[in-house]
């Protein structure tokens, strides 16, 4: 058999395409979740919803898409078509919000549209990777360029395109697929592998790709598939849902930018991924790799336990850090143990398959499990979330899109004022997009105005005493953003004027009725935050249970080079 020469510039031609296929992903992951609960308003159901939607689209694409990959069209031209049609779906969530048009049934629909022509993409782009290059094991050094990809996306949205609280990242998203789909047309070729004329397969199974589904008949690849796939129910669907909202209730500026400690982890470990299965094996890898889900679940946790609490941040600092770990030894390990398992004219239909259970199955599950745990955790602690101060509609002034004065009556539900960390603390340079503004000289000249309890009060406590000296003036906030409780059709914009006696309610309630309240910033965050104790407890547990089935019964796989 003549070998088949590997073309010309391989490795820095995938390593682009991986960067941009990451930086798609990372684009909405982190920031869709506040943007729309805090923004668009949406439920916490209606949020899972929508990060449902792309990995649902791992249940409906791949199983698809694969086979075309396989039989039909060439790899890299399915993805081109796939990557233009998800581009112009993100960018016309983007232009939805920014036309104040958006809505979720709307949105879900894009969103689901997007997710059916991204994720068949991930294991294209991995049949891709892994047919062109001199040799399997070097898949990660490509795998690595998609961790640059996710960092840097994060990093322009949080400095340059407003964060998670604009809807700038549905353009960002939006531009990086519609490039990947004319990039994608100068990638190697990666011909279809057709159809052996003596081979036995059923044409229909064939064609959707359920014989991939076929290695289950293999016991150690079924407890493979399994214990991956329950493990991953918890792990990344489930992380990207709740990653930017725990770090933003934790206090932390630019969770966003913050989060891409999860990527900087990555650059090592993917790159010590290939040596680590040389030396101990892929099932060690994938054991360490569960292990490492568990842990960092753990880490997230002990701030709610009060555990050395002066190390909280540092807690949180290990459980992003630990993202590179997990993700690799877990999912980027599965992926190559699919590769070696799979025959060779079943290798982008298995691994579609494992994108199918993995990004698709297991996220939508994960993405879905977070509610009830929510609602569980909260009704577990019996203190139920301050999430609004009431202020009455007479010290509102209201404005709807064009800009004119609508009237309100009542009581109004409007944001808790924001706590920002003092000056000499060093986790103000993690406000990226405050940095790049004081860089520019732009720090100063907004007539906008807000009221930031950390300001006001310095080092000190907020109680009644020092909420008394507060100045009137500095308790009211410009921009904030509401629907009208008399028309869910309309989005209002809100000045508040703030009054004391609704603040000073607003802490006896954070403190559990006690009109003598005392809260410091820390107390203050928790008392608007979930029960993440709870919250990554569970997932934590359930993880460690097919951690353990794996490591005593899992075994390391044989590479099949026959159907």
């Amino acid at each position: 058999m003549t070998e088949t020469k590997k073309p010309l510039f391989a490795y820095p031609r995938l390593c682009v395409a991986y960067f941009c296929e990451f930086a798609i992903w990372a684009a909405w992951a982190g920031a869709l979740s506040v943007y729309a609960s805090e923004v668009l308003k949406l439920t916490g159901s209606q949020v899972g919803w929508l990060y449902c939607a792309i990995p649902f689209g791992a249940v409906i694409g791949p199983m698809l898409i694969g086979p075309l990959a396989d039989r039909y069209f060439a790899a890299q031209k399915v993805m081109s078509v796939l990557h233009l049609i998800g581009g112009i779906c993100l960018a016309a969530c983007g232009y939805l919000c920014l036309t104040h048009q958006a809505s979720f049934p709307v949105l879900m629909a894009l969103m689901m549209l997007s997710g059916i022509c991204y994720m068949p993409t991930m294991g294209l782009i991995n049949s891709v990777v892994f047919a062109n290059l001199p040799k399997p094991s070097m898949g990660p050094y490509v795998f690595v360029f998609g961790t640059f990809g996710w960092i840097v996306s994060c990093l322009l949205i949080a400095a340059f395109f407003g964060g998670e609280m604009s809807h700038n990242f549905f353009f960002v998203g939006g531009g990086f697929s519609i490039f990947l789909a004319l990039y994608c047309l100068t990638l190697p070729n990666t011909p279809p592998k057709g159809v052996d004329p003596n081979s036995k397969r059923n044409p229909i199974a064939a064609a959707l790709g359920l014989d991939a589904f076929k290695l289950f008949k293999d016991p150690m690849f079924a407890l493979f598939a399994v214990c991956v796939f329950f493990a991953s129910i918890p792990a990344c669907g489930f992380y990207f849902v709740v990653q930017t909202p725990y770090l933003s209730q934790m206090g932390y500026p630019s969770p966003v930018a913050l989060g891409t400690l999860n990527q900087i982890s990555e650059l090592f470990f993917m790159t010590a991924l290939p040596i680590l299965v040389a030396l101990i094996g892929l099932r060690w890898v994938l054991v360490c790799g569960m292990l490492a889900w568990t842990a960092r679940y753990i880490f997230f946790a002990l701030p709610g336990y009060g555990v050395a609490p002066e190390y909280d941040f540092w807690f949180s600092v290990i459980g992003l850090l630990f993202h590179g770990f997990s993700y690799s030894f877990l999912y980027v390990a599965a992926y190559m143990y699919a590769e070696r398992k799979a025959p060779a004219n079943l290798k982008a239909s298995v691994q579609s398959m494992m994108v199918f259970l993995l990004l698709g199955v297991g996220q939508v599950l994960g993405a879905q499990i977070y509610a009830p745990i929510a609602q569980y955790a909260q009704k577990e602690s019996g203190q139920p979330k301050v999430s609004d101060v009431s202020v009455d509609a007479s010290q509102v002034e209201a404005k709807d899109k064009d800009g004119k004065v609508v009237s309100l009556t009542g009581r109004i539900s409007t944001p808790i004022p924001a706590w920002s960390v003092k000056d000499g603390s060093f986790l103000q340079y993690l406000d990226l997009a405050a940095q790049v503004k004081k860089l520019q000289g732009k720090q100063s000249g907004s007539s906008a105005k807000n009221v930031d309890l950390g300001e006001l009060l310095g080092d000190k406590p907020f109680t009644k005493e020092t909420l008394a000296a507060f100045p009137d003036e500095k308790l009211i906030q410009d921009g904030i953003k509401i629907t009208n409780p008399n028309n869910a059709q309309q989005e209002l914009t809100l000045t508040v004027k703030y009054s004391k006696d609704d603040l000073k309610q607003l802490g006896a309630k954070m403190a559990g009725g006690s009109e003598d309240f005392s809260l410091d910033r820390k107390a203050f965050l928790a008392a608007k935050a979930q029960d993440w104790k709870t919250i990554f407890t569970l997932p934590a547990v359930f993880i460690a249970v097919f951690f353990l089935v794996f490591l005593f019964f899992g075994r390391e796989p044989k590479e099949e080079t026959k159907e």
